[in-house]
């Protein structure tokens, strides 16, 4: 049974049985999965060479009055699935700002995900799983962004969703899918917080 994280000389320390380790790892490894295959989709829609051009030629367009602006590059519209659009949120209210923003900012957020993912996953091929202060935040990074994956495929909201799934995963031992994704969302819930509890603990009080 996992121990939770606590300070150490050297960051920080939580023990973990392997099967616990190797769950948190599958999961990180299927949020990799999902981010670059987005990256993929949107890739393959601007595969156009023709599309190419233009966007180039677009981005021309700010150097000199002269040259022909009316034609506006195409934003990036948000994703579909429930789980993306949390891991990659809008970051405007307004439809097209947002999709502009997106075009821009988009693969940089992808990618800082996936790189934090896949340090998360070489953190948990060791036991214990022993952190350095620089690797705690990124770890910590990684379980929130699995964690909100689970609590969108378990359709968590609100606080009267939250509960609902608190009270799935106390049940005991998980006899449908729904539950098993409350235990593994209750247990990374629990590990990204005690981590953050240890990585308080000894901060410096003016930080």
């Amino acid at each position: 049974m996992a121990r939770a994280f606590r300070a150490t000389t050297r960051g920080y320390r939580a023990d973990m049985e392997s099967h616990e380790r190797r769950l948190l790892s599958h999961l990180c490894a299927d949020v990799i999965t999902m981010l670059e295959a987005r990256g993929e989709a949107l890739n393959d829609d601007a595969a156009s060479p023709e599309d190419s051009f233009a966007h180039f030629r677009r981005e021309l367009a700010g150097l000199g009055a002269d040259l022909d602006t009316s034609d506006e590059v195409p934003g990036v519209e948000p994703p579909e699935d429930a789980a993306l659009a949390r891991l990659l949120p809008d970051a405007s209210k307004d439809p097209e700002e947002a999709a502009q923003f997106r075009r821009l900012s988009e693969a940089s957020l992808r990618e800082s995900k996936i790189a934090d993912l896949r340090a998360a996953r070489m953190a948990l091929e060791s036991e214990p799983v022993t952190l350095t202060e620089e690797q705690a935040p990124v770890f910590g990074r990684a379980l929130n962004d699995v964690r909100l994956t689970l609590a969108a495929r378990l359709s968590i909201d609100d606080e009267t969703d939250a509960e609902r799934v608190h009270n799935m995963a106390g049940r005991g031992k998980a006899a449908t899918t729904d539950e098993f994704m409350a235990e593994l969302y209750a247990f990374t819930t629990w590990l990204q917080e005690t981590l953050f509890s240890a990585m308080l603990d000894v901060m410096p009080e003016d930080e």
